[in-house]
């Protein structure tokens, strides 16, 4: 034992902090650096004992080696004399922390689950640095934690750890455990938090740590251990032998998202658990995400499918989460006129038989009102031609994106012919509408590409596009000798529309979505289906459009009205809505996987299906490798493609690579100016880097551009409370009002967001008011999913001004509203 002002070295001893079974622990002044540190002394009794001498420095050397926030630093380790007695001691020079231990920190706080989230998400990621360096520590446990005073975690004590690669010593053992079980000098560790491997003796690698840290976790959101017995060895037989009791029978009020991570971790087979740190720390920081935004989860879906790489479950509330990231950009059109890329490559392409590629159709007419159609007869002639399996299809939107981007908007003849003949065609269908009186006149040239011959020339009269161009579609047939292929397939009029206004306003809405202009695209497709109640294209991507904007129920409504109508739907279309549909309306995700999988690999040349694919491998299962290959498909298909730039963008974000996800964003906003999706991903990449006056500048942007205004109005409010200008967040959110106009579904941001700010202000009775708010707006718009936010957001209110049977009423309720979503069935 070491005395008070004794001087060891340089440092002068002040206190005992504790002692353990091969090491002493002190607080002391640095005397020369004027600090205080933690001296970490070997007992006199093991300084002959070489085994625990070399323990001792391989404790230092180890954790010498990781450099970390929430990881206590190792300053040195040296020798010293002992005043008079030439006796030599051992010490490490530790880095001095101020706190509680967290089992100490758990019993005083009353902390509540966002806050035990957070603080699990910091203990991860400090255990990712040390696994990351291959260091297993071998005894993570509450004790070996400390809290300091501004609440940040600090992992302690790696006297057990080892590198990987690196067997137990038959002679090793430690007094955590009873020294009858460390006789054999095989177990090493606390045994209340071993893992099996740990606890048989085995050779341990980081998953053992994952498995005590899913030890830990449990016992901070239950108070109780996972696997408890009265004696040491029947608490190793319950490890080894018997399942945990799921933490939601313990607490209800658990998310199902908390309670899957815990069980992932506690696998008794380490194969089945996470098999890297990084994995269990990105889902721990996704739920406390959902936390900050007021958003947590309510149902979970558990995934087994042998082709993704990790398993996965989600909650439905993280699954409408997800929506968003899904679906970012509902477009199967592209915006021309970039500059500065590549087109993609078409060399290695061979012709096919009967392979037709259409392009332009021109507008002859002095009607710019029928401008529509120089798109719209290309794209209902590939709809009305591609059911018949007798043709091999190339759409003029194909040939289009492998022009260079200048040629784009000014593209000739000639050169749209060679991309063709590139990509495998052996015909062309081309022409040109005229105005006729009331009528249109469509001609049309077939052409042989390897010569140049026209094979036939068609003209075809009528007041209806779609039924001149089912007319077309027959005589092309006719003249291609395939006619009999086609004879039992349905008219145009039932796979899109029997209104070729309704059709105008689609296309219209598809433009619309293709910028992320929801608000606007919904506008048109509804005047669509106002038109014709039969669309059923419109009814899909009303539903992705809603879903985009926030609005989840009302997606779904409109995708089971698109499945009503599914009959008229061209064949690829249904396919995409049959997927759509198994995620958004069966939260079905196992099915979704395997059907989008399967659709890419018969069409691969929709580039949207490739970037859908891409995503649900990356949220899910978090297979950045596919889900960038997926995304890089659909670049090859078109270079400027909005969708894939902005999902490698955000994917990059999560992935916290933020210098990539900046590139994809800048990309984006110099291909696609006038789409207000690249300034809002950049705003949150620099709010995430403490940039604020950057992120403002982008939603200002996008304010300067008219879109979106209620959503820009609340990042900024959102970002002044974060630099406590809580007058221009009070001036940005009253502006959410003014925007909205009276709309409820656009409100539902404003009421959050107000009880937030009055929080940050002290004013916490109004806050809670203003959650009331939230709540009678979620109510009024019958939106489940907001309903059950609202509950929780008043139950946390009622607990922060400790009434804790009125938060214990409002938990209820919003356990209550999930049982109900649950049950819900479209």
């Amino acid at each position: 034992m070491l005395d008070v002002n004794q001087q060891i070295a340089q440092f002068k001893i002040i206190k005992l902090l504790g002692e353990g079974g091969m090491g002493a622990v002190y607080l002391a002044e640095d005397t020369k650096l004027n600090r205080k540190v933690a001296l970490k002394v070997l007992l006199e009794e093991a300084l002959g004992n070489e085994e625990k001498q070399q323990r001792f420095n391989r404790e230092a050397k180890t954790a010498a080696q990781i450099s970390h926030p929430n990881i206590m630093g190792i300053y040195d380790i040296s020798t010293a004399m002992v005043g008079d007695t030439k006796k030599e001691i051992c010490y490490i020079v530790m880095e001095f922390i101020e706190g509680q231990s967290l089992g100490e920190y758990l019993k005083n706080k009353n902390l509540e689950l966002t806050d035990i989230v957070r603080l699990a998400e910091k203990i991860a990621n400090g255990l990712a640095a040390a696994h990351k360096l291959k260091i297993v520590h071998r005894d993570i446990k509450a004790d070996n934690i400390i809290i300091k005073g501004d609440g940040e975690p600090k992992i302690l004590d790696f006297g057990l750890a080892k590198p990987v690669e690196a067997k137990l010593s038959d002679g090793e053992s430690t007094e955590t455990v009873d020294k009858g079980l460390t006789q054999a000098g095989k177990i090493i560790g606390t045994v209340s938090y071993m893992s099996p491997e740990q606890a048989k003796g085995e050779t341990v690698d980081t998953r053992s740590d994952i498995f005590s840290f899913g030890v830990l976790l449990y016992r901070m959101v239950t108070s109780e251990f996972p696997f408890s017995a009265p004696t040491q060895v029947s608490t190793i037989a319950k490890i080894l032998e018997t399942k945990h009791e799921p933490v939601r029978q313990k607490n209800a009020n658990i998310p199902a998202e908390l309670e899957r991570i815990i069980d992932k971790a506690l696998q008794k087979d380490s194969d089945n658990r996470y098999q890297d740190t990084r994995d269990l720390v990105v889902d721990l920081r996704n739920l406390r995400r959902q936390y900050d935004s007021n958003l947590t989860d309510t149902i979970s879906a558990e995934i087994t499918r042998p082709a993704v790489a990790k398993s996965f479950s989600l909650s439905n509330k993280t699954v409408r989460l997800v929506i968003a990231a899904i679906f970012l950009i509902a477009s199967i059109f592209v915006i021309t006129n970039y500059f500065g890329i590549e087109p993609p490559s078409t060399k290695s392409i061979q012709a096919q038989s009967n392979s037709l590629a259409i392009l332009d159709f021109s507008n002859k007419t002095d009607d710019e009102s029928l401008n529509w159609l120089e798109t719209g007869l290309p794209e209902i002639l590939l709809t009305d031609l591609a059911q018949s399996n007798a043709f091999h299809i190339i759409s003029r939107e194909r040939i289009i994106d492998c022009l260079t981007p200048e040629k784009r908007n000014s593209h000739t003849y000639a050169e749209c012919v060679k991309v063709a003949k590139d990509l495998g065609a052996v015909n062309l269908l081309s022409g040109s509408f005229y105005k006729l009186g009331d009528k249109i006149r469509i001609d049309a040239r077939l052409e042989d590409v390897s010569t140049g011959n026209v094979i036939k020339g068609i003209k075809v009269v009528g007041d209806d596009p779609f039924l001149l161009v089912d007319s077309l579609t027959h005589k092309i047939a006719l003249s291609l000798n395939i006619d009999e292929s086609i004879t039992e397939n349905k008219d145009v009029t039932n796979l899109l529309s029997s209104s070729p206004e309704a059709y105008q306003h689609f296309l219209n809405g598809m433009e619309y979505a293709s910028l992320e202009l929801f608000d606007k695209a919904i506008e048109e497709y509804n005047k669509a289906i106002e038109i014709d109640s039969s669309f059923a294209l419109a009814y899909m991507r009303l539903g992705m459009s809603y879903a985009f904007n926030g609005r989840q129920q009302d997606g779904a409504d409109y995708f089971k009205m698109a499945k009503e109508r599914e009959d008229n739907l061209p064949l690829n279309k249904k396919a995409l809505l049959d997927i759509y549909s198994e995620i958004f309306l069966n939260n079905d995700f196992n099915k979704g996987f395997v059907k989008i999988e399967a659709y890419v690999n018969q069409i691969p040349e929709d580039k949207e299906a490739h970037v859908l694919y891409g995503i649900l491998s990356w949220v899910f299962s978090q297979d950045t490798v596919k889900a960038f290959e997926q995304y890089e498909k659909a670049l090859e298909l078109d270079p400027t493609y909005q969708f894939a730039l902005s999902q490698y963008s955000r994917t990059y974000r999560e992935m916290e690579n933020y210098e990539k996800a900046v590139e994809f964003s800048t990309k984006i906003k110099k291909y696609h100016p006038e789409s207000p999706g690249a300034y809002f991903d950049l705003g949150q990449i620099y709010t995430r880097l403490f940039r604020y006056d950057d992120a403002i500048a982008e939603y200002n942007e996008v304010i300067r551009m008219k879109h979106d205004l209620p959503r820009a109005y609340r990042r900024l409010s959102n970002l002044y409370i974060l630099t406590k200008n809580f007058s221009k967040a009070d001036e940005y959110a009253e502006l959410i009002k003014v925007a909205a106009k009276d709309d409820l579904h656009e409100l539902r941001d404003y009421y959050p967001l107000k009880s937030n700010l009055e929080k940050w202000r002290g004013n916490f009775k109004n806050s809670l008011n203003m959650s009331f708010k939230t709540l009678e707006n979620a109510q009024t718009i019958n939106d489940s999913v907001l309903i059950r936010s609202a509950y929780n957001a008043i139950g946390r209110g009622y607990r922060f001004i400790e009434m804790d049977d009125s938060a214990l009423h409002y938990y209820e309720k919003a356990s209550q509203s999930m049982t109900d979503l649950n049950s819900f069935s479209y």
